[in-house]
């Protein structure tokens, strides 16, 4: 009977210890959440750990709160987006530095507080956009200011930014 349980208790042992491969399964098709709204296709962001795009979509916004268009060259894509408060803008970068120039011209400085920022790229790697909260002070040559509340996504190829969506918060008139 020892012999028995002894044997019993080994094999029992080396069970214990065998590794079994964890299941895992991807949270979108585990998800059994009722929602809505049905996505078109979920893009499974996950958290840029690469500073990298941080620091290209922060210097774009520093280049407009210094008025400077060759700056603001160096992060452009060739091709660039821009869909602003009342404006919008689809070209190539040259053309819309002229634009942006011609709107700087008008401006006395911006000054702008930045509040949060994420950097964020899709699993499979083929988009990457940085989203900027922050308040800006325009001032223009004239004298009138203006406060906003800005959230910006910006989006990233390579380095360089191809497109920026801006949405503003005007304060509430008291």
């Amino acid at each position: 009977m020892k012999k028995l349980s002894f044997l019993l208790s080994i094999a029992l042992f080396f069970a214990a210890c065998q590794s079994k491969e964890a299941k895992t399964t991807d949270a979108a098709t585990s998800d059994t959440t009722k929602y809505p709204y049905q996505l078109k296709k979920a893009q499974n962001w996950a958290m840029n750990t690469d500073p990298n795009n941080m620091v290209t979509a922060m210097t774009l916004i520093k280049t407009l709160e210094n008025l400077d268009t060759a700056g603001m060259g160096k992060v452009l894509a060739d091709s660039v987006m821009f869909d602003l408060d009342g404006y919008q803008f689809k070209g190539t970068k040259p053309e819309f530095l002229k634009q942006i120039q011609g709107e700087f011209a008008k401006m006395s400085g911006f000054k702008v507080t930045m509040e949060d920022a994420e950097s964020v790229i899709n699993k499979d790697k083929t988009e990457e956009w940085v989203s900027l909260w922050y308040s800006q002070i325009s001032t223009t040559k004239d004298g009138k200011s203006d406060t906003v509340k800005l959230f910006n996504d910006i989006k990233l190829k390579d380095g360089k930014v191809l497109r920026l969506s801006e949405y503003v918060q005007h304060p509430m008139k008291k």
